[in-house]
C-alpha cells in the first residue's frame, strides 16, 4: 500500500508533541510493515533518520499549520502524478490535508483523532475569579461594550475542524475516550470511526533501565500548563512533604504561559515553602530522557483529560511506577492497579493519598513499574498495532469507492 502521511510535526525537525511521535512511530512501523510511506512535514531540511527505515520525508518551512497544507499539495501533487497514493491520512488539529482533498477529492482520506483547538480550549478553560470577571468587564465598559468574561461558546457547524473530519471517509481513534467524545460534540457518523491504540516502540535506553523499587522521587514529564494537571500536582506537593519531607520533585518539561507570567514562576511564588524539593529542569530532548527517567521512581501525570497520553506508556516502558489521569485515554492504557494507578482530574488530595501510598509500599512500585513496562510491550507493540492501522486503510479506501461511484 501506498501511504501519504500528512504531519506538521515530524521529528527531529518539528518534535512539539505527541502527533509528532505518533507520526514518527506510524511512518517507521509502516516502513518496516513492508508498504511504501511518504510524510510531509513542516521545518526545515536536514537529516531525516526516519529514511533509514525507507520513509521518504518532505519538508516545508513554514511556522504556521494554515501555511502549511497549502505549501504541500504542488508537491504532493507531483508524487501523486508519478506514483499514485492510495491513502491520505491526516490529523483533525489543523486540517492539514484539506487542500489536499480539495484538489483529489477522491482519493480515501482518513482522518486521524489527536485533540481538535476546540476541545483544548475547553480542557485548558479555568473558571475566573470575580475580580478577573469584574476587571474584565470593566475594561468593556470603558470601551463602550458590554461583555462577560466567560467559556467559549462552542459551535460545531461553524468549526472547520469539525467540518473537515465529517468528510473523511474514515476516521481513526486511538482511544474510546477521544472517538466517543467527538462524535458526541460533533455528531460524527460512528460507523466511519475505528478504535485502535498508537503503537509505539520503546528505546533500548529505555527498557535497560532497573524497575523503580522505592517511591523518593516524584517526576512529571510534559509541558507545564493547566491542562496537564500541573496545578493540581502542584498543590498535592505539601500535604505530600508533611508526611514524607525527604520526597523529591521534578517537573520536567517547557514552561507555558499562565496568570500573565508563566507556570513555572507561578508555582515559585505560590509554593514558596516547598521549593527545597522541588526542581526544575525544562524542556530536554529525547536523547536524554532516559537519564531524567532514571532520576525519578514515580512519573505523575494527572491531566484534566488527554485524549492517549504518549507520556504515560513511554514512563511505563522506563520501568517508572506510574500514576495517571482517569479522565481520558490514559484510563485505556492503565490497567487500575495492575501497570499503574488512575486518579480523578482536579484532584490534589487523590494525587496525594496514591503518591504517599507507593512511598509507604515500595514493594508495589517495583510490581507496578514491571506490569506498567510489559503492558506496553503487549498492548502497543508495532506487531499489534500494524494490522488494525492497514484494515483502518482499507476501509477508507472501500468507503471512498462507494463515495466515487
Amino acid at each position: 500500500m501506498r501511504i501519504a502521511l500528512v504531519s506538521f510535526e515530524f521529528p527531529p525537525a518539528i518534535a512539539i508533541g505527541g502527533i509528532g511521535t505518533y507520526a514518527w512511530e506510524a511512518a517507521t512501523m509502516l516502513a518496516q510493515g513492508g508498504h511504501e510511506v511518504e510524510v510531509f512535514s513542516a521545518g526545515k531540511k536536514g537529516p531525516e533518520p526516519a529514511e533509514e527505515f525507507g520513509v521518504k520525508v518532505h519538508r516545508f518551512d513554514d511556522d504556521d499549520r494554515a501555511a502549511f497544507r497549502k505549501a504541500i499539495v504542488p508537491t504532493f501533487s507531483q508524487r501523486h502524478k508519478e506514483t499514485p497514493f492510495d491513502v491520505l491520512e491526516s490529523p483533525e488539529l489543523g486540517m492539514e490535508g484539506q487542500e489536499i482533498a480539495k484538489k483529489f477529492p477522491d482519493l480515501p482520506r482518513v482522518v486521524k483523532l489527536h485533540t481538535p483547538e476546540y476541545l483544548l480550549g475547553q480542557i485548558g478553560w479555568e473558571e475566573p475569579t470575580l475580580l478577573e470577571k469584574l476587571h474584565f468587564t470593566l475594561g468593556c465598559l470603558r470601551k463602550g461594550k458590554l461583555a462577560f468574561l466567560e467559556k467559549p461558546p462552542f459551535e460545531p457547524e461553524s468549526d472547520p475542524e469539525c467540518l473537515w473530519t465529517r468528510k473523511a471517509d474514515e476516521i481513526a481513534a486511538p482511544s474510546s475516550a477521544i472517538g466517543n467524545r467527538l462524535a458526541e460534540d460533533w455528531f460524527l457518523d460512528r460507523e466511519k470511526i475505528s478504535f485502535f491504540p498508537l503503537p509505539m516502540t520503546p528505546s533500548a535506553e529505555l527498557l535497560s533501565l532497573e524497575p523503580a523499587t522505592e517511591a523518593k522521587t516524584i517526576g512529571f514529564l510534559g509541558r507545564l500548563e493547566p491542562r496537564k494537571g500541573v496545578l493540581e500536582m502542584a498543590r498535592a506537593i505539601p500535604s505530600i512533604l508533611r508526611k514524607a519531607p525527604e520526597t523529591r520533585f521534578r517537573f520536567i518539561g517547557p514552561t507555558w504561559n499562565y496568570k500573565q507570567s508563566d507556570m513555572e514562576t507561578w508555582i515559585r511564588k505560590n509554593f514558596a515553602s516547598s521549593l527545597h524539593a522541588i526542581d526544575f529542569v525544562g524542556a530536554i530532548g529525547k536523547e536524554q530522557l532516559a537519564d531524567e527517567f532514571k532520576k525519578c521512581d514515580v512519573m505523575l501525570f494527572p491531566s484534566r483529560w488527554e485524549s492517549f497520553g504518549l507520556v504515560c506508556p513511554e514512563s511505563m516502558s522506563a520501568a517508572r511506577a506510574v500514576i495517571g489521569s482517569s479522565s481520558g485515554g490514559m484510563a485505556e492504557i492503565i490497567v487500575n492497579g495492575e501497570s499503574g494507578i488512575l486518579v480523578p482530574p482536579k484532584n490534589p488530595q487523590a494525587i496525594a493519598k496514591a503518591v504517599l501510598n507507593l512511598i509507604n509500599r515500595p514493594e508495589r512500585v517495583t510490581t507496578l513499574a514491571k506490569n506498567g513496562r510489559q503492558r506496553v510491550l503487549d498492548f502497543l507493540s508495532h506487531e499489534g498495532i500494524l494490522p488494525l492501522q492497514i484494515a483502518s486503510y482499507e476501509r477508507a479506501i472501500s468507503a471512498a469507492k462507494k463515495r466515487n461511484a
